[in-house]
């Protein structure tokens, strides 16, 4: 066998020929040291630094890019009058996301979707309020949960953190058909140098969902010059529920209500906690 021109002058610098090829992939990037030589001091070499501003919120909602794009809109509403959120349902959301997951969410058919989309005044600070938020026992309140608990912290950085959380809604439902929905939830946190706080809602397989196959979203605070916040948020969920024709409208209702009451337990807790 014959081998390629080009393959015998690649062994030959392989071999020793070529002596000058500093960031080959095969040779050293830089040149070897002489026996008892002190490697060069790294002090001079800067620590990277954390994103911020706009690639922080890039990253943060990487993989995910259309729940950012869905709050931006949101954001540019006109802040509601009083202590009540502004609460917008979004059916062109809910046709985006029964495409995307048309084939199946996490553990199971996404059969039927909600969304909720809400945007609103607090006086809690940013941090203040994102803090409300990611606190398990307040979640159980205002989503009105069997149990909402903090299953473990992937990390905890200056700034930035994700946790992990198991909700549990048990026996939910309308007369003889009830279900048990049993989910998890990764919150991911970035706070900015701003003064906006960034949330990012998502599912995890592990351990085992309960016909809830879908749980999404993001959130943006952002500092008001009275002190307050304004909170925009987009919540997706999705279920694996199948039932009967005649109990799907009250069962998709339940679902929104669900949210819905979510948003308005929490605005409640944030304006009593002023």
């Amino acid at each position: 066998m014959r081998l390629a021109p080009v393959l015998v002058a690649w062994l030959a610098c392989l071999l020793g020929g070529c002596q000058d090829l500093a960031g080959h992939p095969v040779r050293l990037s830089l040149p070897r040291l002489a026996d008892g030589a002190a490697p060069p001091d790294p002090g001079d070499v800067p620590e990277p630094t954390s994103p911020e501003g706009e690639e922080a919120v890039a990253l943060l909602f990487l993989g995910v890019e259309g729940v950012r794009g869905r709050l931006e809109p949101l954001r540019r509403l006109p802040l509601p009058e009083g202590q009540a959120p502004r609460l917008v349902r979004l059916p062109e959301v809910v046709r985006s996301v029964r495409q995307r997951y048309r084939r199946g969410g996490y553990g199971g058919p996404v059969r039927h979707v909600v969304v909720q989309g809400v945007t609103g005044r607090v006086p809690l600070a940013p941090g203040a309020m994102a803090d409300l938020m990611m606190d398990p026992e307040v979640e159980r309140q205002v989503l009105a949960a069997t149990t909402f608990r903090r299953t473990g912290v992937d990390y905890v950085l200056p700034g930035a953190r994700r946790e992990r959380n198991r909700a549990e809604l048990l026996g939910v439902g309308l007369g003889p058909v009830r279900f048990n929905l049993r989910f998890n939830l990764v919150t991911e946190r970035r706070d900015l140098a701003d003064g906006s706080v960034w949330l990012r809602y998502d599912p995890a397989l592990e351990p085992r969902n309960e016909r809830v196959t879908l749980y999404r979203g993001g959130a943006v605070l952002e500092p008001l010059p009275d002190g307050g916040t304004r909170v925009t948020e987009l919540v997706i969920l999705g279920t694996s529920i199948d039932v009967a024709p005649p109990f799907l409208p009250p069962l998709l209702t339940m679902a929104q209500d669900t949210l819905k009451n979510r948003v308005t337990n929490l605005w409640r807790r944030a304006w009593a906690g002023r």
